[in-house]
């Protein structure tokens, strides 16, 4: 099977991105702050999960949960945080701009990690080309989210 369909995919996990920053921002108004945004839906979505696994019988083990290095539990953690940052910016930046500055984290950090051999990753040195593309999304989102006086 050719990429097509992954990157239709991923267009339209994209598109499921661009509206949590909203749902998220208008859940903390009405919540109390990021905390309350996040644990709400954190437990509907663990909610949901647990029914889905239940029904398809793919529950983990407790011995391959074990098996799993410690660094994985911080992907939780690390949701957490995405959840709170997007209701404390996308206010101010608006959901595109929120999500242009997102998408450059998620580049550099992408290319950090590949060097590095993250996370388990192979290890891949960027080129001057892959870096050239990498300033240009980063100049790109500072120009997108840049606000006059």
């Amino acid at each position: 099977m050719g990429p097509g369909p992954f990157f239709a995919l991923a267009v339209l996990a994209g598109a499921l991105v661009a509206a949590q920053g909203p749902i998220y921002a208008r859940m903390a108004q009405a919540l109390g702050g990021p905390v309350q945004a996040a644990l709400t839906a954190f437990v509907s979505a663990a909610c949901v999960l647990v029914v889905l696994a239940s029904l398809g019988g793919v529950l983990p083990r407790a011995a391959e949960l074990r098996a799993l290095p410690l660094w994985v539990w911080a992907g939780g953690v690390l949701g957490i945080m995405v959840v709170a940052i997007s209701t404390l910016a996308v206010p101010r930046l608006g959901a595109a701009g929120y999500l242009v500055a997102l998408v450059a984290g998620q580049m550099l950090a992408g290319a950090l990690y590949d060097r590095a051999g993250a996370f388990g990753l192979p290890q891949r040195t960027p080129s001057a080309l892959n870096l050239a593309g990498l300033a240009l999304v980063v100049a790109g989102a500072l120009l997108a989210t840049w606000r006059r006086g």
